[in-house]
């Protein structure tokens, strides 16, 4: 029963927290802060922009250069609590192509296997510096390839690229079709692909299906599997609920023999449009543990740097 309680608590407070006038108060007194960010942030983008093309001309789209910093809290039953942190930025570059955005970003996480339970120490990730190139194809197909450096102790080149395809409505059904390759120095080749279906019931409630499949060239052994389904419920346009249904497997010791199944309740809160709290209880059962029911819970806190984040 306290595994239940404590989530509920913090739910139900976020809202009356959300309408205090302390946080509107913080809010009001750090607008200029928040402004002065973004316009570094846009100055930057000019900067590296104009190192490209120096001719004089009025460009529009750098305000849509933005910055996000989140903070993470974790939880796992019979573990102390553990911090993590995201950044991620992303310098518009209309003069040299409006496909092109610099990116500065913590390194990349497959959410999917991004357990609590891993998160058995504080972290500080390494980040990459890339160059993201963007374009729609045409016939609802995107594609989006990155090139770059992923920054630590050792500089591991990567590049990566990622085609998608989505159907519409078929029996009111969207699907999404995705597949990616990355390539870089440390892991050799890695293969993503992921299927979605998406299944819009009213205007609160919406039902989702996925299935991805993980595989890397550097271990024999390393095909993953991950499949979910999650239902979206929108209790207002601050307010969203997501409860989901998922299970791992992998052949890392095994035939593509179950490893781990949850049970997720994610609630997010936009305190403003800006600025969102997360609140992310969990039951879980792992083949390491015997598939006993485990507790974990996540927290978090992101605040983008936009032009929506100050009063001008």
């Amino acid at each position: 029963m306290k595994k239940l309680i404590l989530p509920l608590i913090i739910l139900s407070s976020i809202n009356t927290y959300a309408q205090n006038s302390y946080l509107d108060s913080i809010i009001e007194n750090t607008n200029e802060y928040r402004k002065g960010m973004h316009d570094t942030l846009v100055n930057s983008a000019k900067g590296i922009d104009n190192f490209f093309d120096s001719t004089e001309q009025k460009i529009e789209g750098y305000n849509n250069t933005y910055g996000l910093i989140q903070l993470s809290a974790f939880y796992n039953e019979g573990e102390g609590v553990h911090f993590d942190q995201k950044v991620s930025i992303k310098l518009k570059l209309p003069k040299l192509k409006k496909n092109f955005k610099l990116l500065f970003e913590s390194d990349e996480v497959r959410e999917n296997v991004d357990f609590t339970e891993n998160h058995t120490k504080n972290n500080s990730d390494n980040f990459n510096l890339a160059l993201l190139y963007e374009d729609y194809l045409g016939n609802n197909v995107d594609f989006k390839t990155k090139a770059g450096i992923k920054l630590g102790s050792t500089l591991n080149p990567f590049i990566r690229a990622e085609i998608k395809k989505v159907i519409k409505d078929v029996k009111g059904i969207n699907y999404t079709f995705s597949q990616s390759a990355k390539e870089s120095v440390k892991d050799k080749l890695e293969l993503t692909s992921y299927i979605r279906l998406d299944k819009p019931i009213n205007d609160e409630f919406s039902l989702h299906n996925y299935y991805e499949y993980y595989w890397q060239s550097t271990k024999s052994n390393d095909s993953q599997l991950y499949a979910s389904l999650y239902l979206v419920q929108r209790l207002s346009q601050k307010n969203t609920l997501t409860y989901t249904l998922g299970s791992n497997m992998d052949n890392i010791d095994s035939n593509l023999k179950m490893k781990r199944y949850n049970a997720t309740l994610t609630y997010r809160h936009w305190l403003r449009k800006w600025i969102f709290i997360d609140t992310i209880p969990e039951n879980y059962y792992t083949e390491e543990e015997d598939f006993k029911p485990m507790y974990s819970i996540k927290f978090n806190l992101g605040m983008y740097i936009n032009k929506d984040s100050y009063r001008r």
